[in-house]
């Protein structure tokens, strides 16, 4: 049996990619705040066709009368995860979500609970899930081009260490462009990339965020799942941009 705790607000339906493969046998626990809870078809279809047990849990955001807690989602999808570890209720836990705080956890458990026989990895997607290879959560898709870039250049003769500054400045995993890819995903294009980045660099505010993706897209269902994707991350996202300008 294998356990998902889907940080749904993180990666949102894509996180959900390979749900369908999953048996009788195990469970999804996914992890939403009223901030990003959209349903669309597609995901209700794939939601009552999934074998496996679904449950929704709905994250409090704030304490009683207090103002909202930072990363409140991370804290309660990880004392769930402490407790289903805690009653061995799985040989397999997996956290779906792209958000590297999550590192934590998995560094406390490998270091503190090695004797433990629950095995928890982090992982972007579901279908992610099946594949053996630890997969990186904070490496953007145009982050491979650094890989082959260097390679080149080491075996050109002449090769400088200035070389390999140039490469690393034009391909830095933190970079406002890379950390937009990585937050649209691996499908999405350089058109799309770069539309994005003007969009954010030119918003201020959320309100002015969804006004600019509704003046580029006429689709609303397209302006939407791109709002709650860029929601999480607009401050983040605003300050490199910022940088990149500076």
């Amino acid at each position: 049996m294998a356990v998902y705790l889907i940080d749904y607000e993180n990666v949102y339906i894509d996180g959900l990619q390979g749900i369908d493969k999953l048996t009788g046998q195990d469970a999804v626990h996914i992890f939403y705040t009223q901030n990003r809870c959209g349903l669309t078809f597609s995901l209700y279809q794939k939601l009552i066709s999934c074998k496996a047990e679904i449950h929704l849990n709905e994250v409090a955001m704030s304490l009683k009368n207090n103002d909202p807690v930072k990363n409140a989602l991370d804290i309660q999808l990880m004392m769930f995860a402490g407790y289903v570890i805690g009653t061995k209720q799985s040989e397999q836990l997996y956290i779906i979500s792209r958000d590297k705080d999550f590192r934590l956890g998995l560094e406390f458990c490998r270091n503190y609970m090695q004797e433990d026989s629950v095995q928890l990895r982090i992982c972007p997607s579901v279908e992610a899930s099946f594949s053996e290879e630890e997969i990186p959560q904070d490496v953007p898709p145009a982050y491979e081009n650094f890989i082959s870039s260097l390679r080149e250049s080491v075996s050109q003769e002449g090769f400088m260490t200035e070389d390999v500054i140039s490469i690393l400045e034009q391909n830095q995993p933190d970079s406002y462009q890379n950390q937009v890819r990585l937050m649209l995903g691996k499908n999405a294009d350089d058109k799309t990339v770069k539309k994005i980045c003007g969009i954010i660099a030119s918003s201020e505010t959320l309100t002015e965020l969804n006004n600019g993706l509704t003046k580029a897209y006429h689709d609303g269902q397209k302006v939407k799942e791109l709002y709650h994707r860029c929601k999480p991350k607009f401050e983040m996202l605003r300050k490199l941009a910022k940088q990149d300008n500076a």
